[in-house]
């Protein structure tokens, strides 16, 4: 007769075992920043590097440039000396769902800034119905948003570099 190894019959297939109290606990949130933890840990680059690419995504995500975003943050991320992965991975900060509020500051804090230091009031008419309005101006407007996507994208990648630099050595070293 042939009899299994005693190895194999110390541990019954068919019981349950439960999972441990940590990981039972752990909401769909955590396990989500746990995954993405360990993939920073995976990249395997230093800190420093990893925030610079943070902080130039932010920067070239704050602007209205849809379709090259991700080109422009790689290219500054090798401008930079920073990981390109987060680079495209914070430009996702402007999405479908930050578009509108995104660019509407950005519109605003360039006409507010513009105004302060060159007078620029040629703006203050500006109404949506008015169709000739909004063609005579498309190159203030443009430039309006542009300085204000400037200004926004330095100050949110500073903060970003900061705070991801912050993060990333209490996290991962």
């Amino acid at each position: 007769m042939f009899k299994l190894p005693e190895t194999l019959t110390k541990y019954p297939t068919n019981t349950y075992y439960p999972l441990s109290k940590k990981h039972r606990r752990t909401s769909l949130w955590q396990r989500y920043f746990q995954y993405y933890l360990l993939r920073l840990k995976r990249l395997r680059e230093k800190p420093e590097a990893i925030a610079r690419g943070f902080a130039v995504g932010v920067f070239s995500g704050s602007f209205p440039f849809f379709g090259l975003q991700m080109i422009i943050a790689i290219l500054l991320a090798i401008l930079f000396k920073g990981n390109k992965i987060t680079a495209v991975m914070a430009t996702w900060i402007s999405n479908p769902f930050t578009y509108v509020p995104i660019f509407f500051l950005n519109f605003q804090l360039g006409k507010v800034i513009l105004n302060l230091f060159f007078s620029f009031n040629s703006l203050d008419g500006f109404s949506v119905e008015s169709w000739q309005n909004l063609a005579d101006a498309g190159v203030e407007v443009t430039m309006t948003l542009l300085f204000g996507c400037t200004i926004s994208g330095l100050i949110l990648s500073f903060l970003t570099y900061y705070f991801s630099l912050i993060f990333l050595k209490k996290y991962l070293h």
